[in-house]
């Protein structure tokens, strides 16, 4: 479902509506910002079918989170909502920030953001977290595994990976991964790299071991796996669907 942050916040419906007017019509998710405004409402179900099936815990007290490419905030904010102590990374460019900082003042959010590549992340520059998310960013990166071990790094708890999965017509379950330069390679470039970073299962899972977590459980992978292999061996070239996987710290 959708984020049901409690407001308690002095702005009006119409001062929200007046500010969202200066905002990119542009937004990612579908924020429940009260009075009946939405920020995307035709996303509402997608979204809502993405948290349930993260399975990002229910009761989020006492836990320090990060979430990794938080964008406009939606992950970010529910689980603030949930009781976390939140701090959120992303590139953002000027438009997104500025959707993700209104959405914060508006809901009087206590999260704490800062600018900042996902391999950059350190134990000495964030300390470490009880759960982190990654949501939709594994596949947009030029080194991913690299990326796997920093977070390994600040991370005391739990990992929630979301990512495209990579379904081939054979080997399925060999660990292997799409060449990706990274998004800016990518846009400088033009070329039309598909579905990216795309992994097998197989390849995450044993990243994930490689990079130090100490166990790992696929919740949820590409549906309809066979039709996919049956499309990518006619259009040779493997298909792609979500991969969601937990990892753990002993």
């Amino acid at each position: 479902m959708v984020s049901r942050f409690k407001m308690s916040q002095p702005y009006t419906r119409e001062q929200i509506l007046d500010e969202l007017k200066t905002l990119s019509p542009n937004w990612h998710s579908p924020i429940d910002l009260g009075f009946g405004i939405n920020t995307c409402p035709r996303k509402q179900r997608r979204f809502a079918r993405r948290l349930k099936l993260l399975k990002i815990p229910a009761d989020l007290k006492g836990l320090r989170v990060l979430d990794m490419g938080t964008w406009d905030g939606f992950f970010a904010f529910e689980m603030e909502r949930r009781g976390a102590e939140v701090f959120v990374i992303d590139m953002w460019d000027e438009s997104a920030f500025k959707q993700f900082d209104f959405v914060r003042k508006i809901k009087q959010s206590r999260i704490q953001s800062e600018k900042m590549d996902a391999l950059d992340v350190t134990p000495e520059r964030l300390g470490q977290f009880d759960l982190i998310l990654c949501a939709g960013l594994l596949y947009h990166l030029r080194y991913p595994l690299a990326t796997l071990e920093a977070i390994r790094r600040i991370c005391r708890g739990q990992l929630i990976l979301e990512t495209v999965g990579m379904v081939p017509f054979v080997h399925g379950s060999f660990p292997m991964m799409a060449f990706f330069p990274g998004d800016d390679e990518a846009i400088r470039t033009g070329r039309p790299w598909g579905i990216s970073g795309a992994a097998t299962t197989s390849w995450v899972v044993e990243a994930l071991h490689t990079a130090g977590f100490d166990r790992c459980e696929v919740v949820f992978e590409p549906p309809c796996r066979l039709w996919k292999r049956m499309v990518a061996l006619v259009r040779n070239r493997p298909q792609g669907g979500r991969l969601i996987v937990h990892a753990f710290v002993a």
